[in-house]
């Protein structure tokens, strides 16, 4: 999995491009953590060229969710085999998709 984030643009936008399972959730976690820790409130988080998320993934994202409590998360480009497990799993009642 390799993420990036677009500089200087608000919200931060977070690519991940690959998968976030149970051996990348850790650095998916740690990368946005940063992030968080240095004041980031409000983003978006590019799954365009994200092809899976499991349910270590699920849990990475639920804890990004709780981090950013006050400020805004969005994802944006979910493919459909990553938005099947969203609908399956109820997380698209939870989160926010454009």
């Amino acid at each position: 999995m390799n993420l990036s984030v677009k500089e200087n643009v608000k919200p931060v936008t977070v690519l991940v491009e690959g998968r976030i399972d149970t051996n990348t959730a850790p650095d998916f976690t740690a990368y946005v953590d940063k992030l968080v820790d240095h004041g980031i409130t409000d983003m978006v988080v590019d799954l365009s060229a994200c092809d899976f998320v499991s349910s270590a993934g699920l849990r990475a994202i639920v804890a990004l969710q709780k981090r950013l409590f006050d400020g805004s998360l969005v994802f944006t480009g979910v493919v459909p085999d990553v938005m099947d497990v969203f609908t399956m799993t109820g997380f698209d009642k939870i989160l926010t998709f454009e």
